[in-house]
Formats: structure tokens, sequence, C-alpha cells
């Protein structure tokens, strides 16, 4: 009897233990979520002209709530008693989507022209903070730099086609958040994507390639994150 008392208490202080140890944890986790344009990408023009590849909205993007995927890998510090504070450091990545709103897509729909998406992929690296009230429930915080890599889908017609190069820039993101038992968390975040440089590859206009154009965006997002942490 005393040897299945002293099998049952180990298992318990075992298990104890690794709740301690998962209190906050070193993983990867994966985040689903809205994505709200700001600044210029956000800008609907009054009335706009649809010219492939020139800067014809004025710098604005028209962009509408889209949609993000990402992934992060989260390294927990400790303490020399080999505790967990609270801090770690992180890597990210997030694939943004976002279409035109409906007003600039009916627009060139009217002219039968194919209306461009935008899509941006920041890749952050930076440092969290998180504070346990329970083990079900806590608050975070996070701050990161990296870089944005943004790309605008081919539009135009039939024999008139305009596609863009891939453009990396400097970003910047801050987030807060609630985190679940350790394995879901909700979070707001905000990216600053500075000002993107929207350059054509290719322009053609009857199968004849024009020069190569571009035009600055100021770029900025605010994405609502449902996090899962393994």
């Amino acid at each position: 009897m005393k040897k299945v008392l002293l099998i049952v208490f180990a298992l318990m202080l075992g298990a104890s233990v690794t709740v301690s140890a998962q209190y906050t944890k070193t993983g990867m986790s994966f985040q689903l979520g809205g994505v709200l344009p700001s600044l210029e990408f956000n800008d609907d023009p009054a009335a706009p002209l649809i010219v492939p590849g020139t800067n014809s909205f004025n710098g604005g993007g028209g962009a509408m709530f889209g949609a993000s995927f990402g992934v992060k890998y989260t390294y927990m510090i400790k303490n020399k008693e080999h505790q967990d504070i609270g801090l770690g450091v992180f890597l990210s990545a997030d694939a943004m989507w976002n279409a035109m709103n409906k007003k600039l897509r009916e627009t060139y729909d009217d002219q039968e022209c194919t209306h461009p998406q935008y899509v941006n992929v920041p890749i952050m690296a930076g440092v969290s903070y998180t504070t346990q009230f329970s083990s079900v429930f806590g608050i975070w915080v996070e701050g990161g730099i990296g870089a944005d890599l943004f790309f605008k889908t081919p539009e135009g017609w039939k024999n008139s086609t305009t596609e863009y190069k891939l453009n990396a820039e400097f970003a910047v993101e801050g987030g807060v958040g609630f985190i679940f038992g350790r394995t879901v968390s909700i979070g707001a975040h905000y990216y600053w994507f500075g000002t993107h440089d929207v350059r054509t590859k290719v322009q053609k206009y009857h199968e004849v390639e024009l020069p190569n154009n571009s035009y600055p965006m100021k770029m900025g997002v605010w994405a609502f994150k449902l996090g899962f942490h393994f």
C-alpha cells in the first residue's frame, strides 16, 4: 500500500512540475485573423481612374478588410533557477491578403479590367512578455522589427497587362492580448510597413512592352489574431 501511495505521490509531483514548466512555454503557434488596412493603403480615391501601372489613385490602395495566416516560434527565457520569468523572444512570419474595396472593384468591372489584389508577408523578430494571473488566464505584450514583402497581383485587359515586382521594406510591429489555458490566445497588432515602391515588372500594351513605372504607397495594417499554441 505504501508503495502505491509513493507511486501516486511521485506521479502527482511530476504532473505539477510539468504544469509549472508550461506556465509560459517555449514552442510554435499558428494564428488566423483579420487585417484592417490603414494609411494610404486604405485611402479610397474619390473619382478613380483605371490606368494600370500608374499612380492613378494618387498613391491610395483602396484596400478592404482582409485575412491573414501566420506562424511564430517563441523561446521563453528562464532565470538561473530555470524558472519562467515571462520574457520571451520570437520569430514570426505572416501572409496577409487584402482585396480592393467594392467601389473600386466595380470600377474595374465596368471597364472589363482585371482588378489586382494585395499580399503582404511581414517577417518579424522581437521580444514578448507574458503575465499569468492563473494557469488558465494571462496577458501578453510584444514588439518586433523586421521586413515586409509586398506584392500587387497583375491587372489589365487581354491585350494590355501589367505585372508588379515584389518589394521589401523595413517594418515594425506591436501587439497586446490575452492567453487562455496556455494554448489559445487572442490579440490586436499594429504593423507599420513604411512606404512601399509599387513598381511594374512587365507592362504591355497590345503586345508592346512599355517602360517600367512606379509610385509610392504608405502602408500599415491592424491585425486581429486568434492563436493556437503547441
